[in-house]
């Protein structure tokens, strides 16, 4: 009996990868490795020596993968914006999450900083003259 149920938690541990999942997430990290590669420009035989670890059927999947994409114009290997097309009178817009700011001259911020000194020695002034009109009274 003590055998039976060791030999059934050797069968269930050797099966763990099914069960966690960690099987499929080591086939999807296997072609990101092939997709990076072929974007960055690598032959897939050199991706595969540099990534020994990583299954080479699934690292050349994704290579292929990447491969498609860029022939099919929908990914860029330069990684400019330039593989995705534009629609007719549609304006140049920031990306998500830029702000306009990145848009903006360099010495933008220098010349905030120097109105907000413009406006606070304004206000000193005022409030000396102020001050002073109270003291003549």
């Amino acid at each position: 009996m003590k055998s039976a149920s060791l030999l059934l938690v050797v069968l269930l541990l050797a099966g763990c990868d099914k069960l966690t999942g960690a099987g499929d997430q080591k086939i999807a990290d296997a072609e990101a490795i092939g997709f990076a590669c072929r974007v960055s420009g690598k032959t897939p035989e050199a991706c595969m020596k540099e990534n020994e670890a990583q299954s080479p059927s699934s690292v050349l999947d994704g290579w292929k993968a990447a491969d498609e994409d860029i022939k099919a114009g929908k990914l860029d290997p330069s990684m400019s914006n330039a593989a995705t097309p534009k629609k007719e009178g549609e304006a140049d817009k920031p990306a998500e999450g830029e702000d306009k700011a990145a848009d903006a001259k360099p010495d933008a911020k220098k010349d905030e900083k120097k109105d907000d000194k413009a406006d606070a020695a304004k206000a000193a002034k005022e409030d000396k003259l102020k001050a002073d009109a109270k003291a003549k009274n």
